[in-house]
C-alpha cells in the first residue's frame, strides 16, 4: 500500500508546527523577562540583573535560532505537498483533509463509563487519535492503523459502518466502497461522483 504525501507528513507536520508555538511562546516570554530586568533599578541588585540579564539574552537568541529552524523545516515539509496541490489537484483539499481528519479523530473518541473500561478505552482513542483523510479532487482515502489487541481491534470492527457513514455524510460528493484490510491498515477510499 502506498501512502501519499500528504499522509506520511501528517503528524509530522503537526509536531513540528506545535514545536513552533511553544518556541514562540517561550521566546516571547524571555524577552518580558529581559525587559523587566532592564527596568530594575535597585542598587544592591544591578550586578545580579546584569548576569542574569546576560544568560537570559543568551537562552532567547537559542530559542529564536531553534524557532527559525522548526519553521524551516516545517516549511520544507509542507511546500512539497502544496505545489503538488496546486499543479495537479486544489490547495483547499489540504484543508478539508485537515479540518474532515480533526471532526471525525473527535467524532471517533469515546469516553469511559466504568472505572475499569477506562484503560481499554484510552488505547482505543489513542489509536483512533492517528486516523487520517486524505481528500482529493477525484478521490478520498481514510487510513486507521490497526492495533494488535483483539479488544481494541473488536471495537473498531464493530465501529466501521459508523464510521463508513460518518465520512460519507461528510464527504457527499463521493462514493464510498467497503474498508479493507492492507496489512495493519484498515483503509476506506471514495471516488467522486458528480
Amino acid at each position: 500500500m502506498k501512502k501519499s504525501y500528504f499522509i506520511r507528513t501528517f503528524r509530522l507536520n503537526g509536531y513540528l508546527l506545535l514545536t513552533s508555538v511553544l518556541l514562540f511562546i517561550a521566546d516571547f516570554g524571555l524577552k518580558l523577562i529581559a525587559i523587566f530586568l532592564k527596568c530594575q533599578e535597585n542598587g544592591n541588585m544591578v550586578q545580579y540583573n546584569q548576569f542574569l540579564n546576560k544568560y537570559v539574552m543568551i537562552i532567547q537568541h537559542i530559542l529564536q535560532q531553534a524557532l527559525v529552524v522548526s519553521i524551516l523545516i516545517t516549511l520544507a515539509i509542507i511546500l512539497p505537498e502544496v505545489i503538488t496541490r496546486i499543479l495537479k489537484d486544489s490547495v483547499i483539499n489540504i484543508g478539508k483533509s485537515i479540518w474532515i481528519t480533526s471532526r471525525i479523530k473527535k467524532f471517533l473518541q469515546m469516553r469511559a463509563t466504568h472505572e475499569e473500561e477506562q484503560n481499554k478505552i484510552f488505547r482505543y482513542n489513542k489509536v483512533v487519535s492517528k486516523a487520517i483523510i486524505d481528500v482529493h479532487n477525484n478521490s478520498v482515502v481514510f487510513l486507521l492503523k490497526i492495533p494488535n489487541e483483539f479488544g481494541i481491534h473488536g471495537m473498531i470492527s464493530d465501529n466501521k459502518d459508523i464510521i463508513r457513514d460518518e465520512i460519507s455524510h461528510r464527504l457527499t460528493d463521493y462514493s464510498f466502497s467497503n474498508f479493507e484490510r492492507v496489512k495493519s491498515y484498515l483503509r476506506l477510499k471514495g471516488t467522486r461522483i458528480r
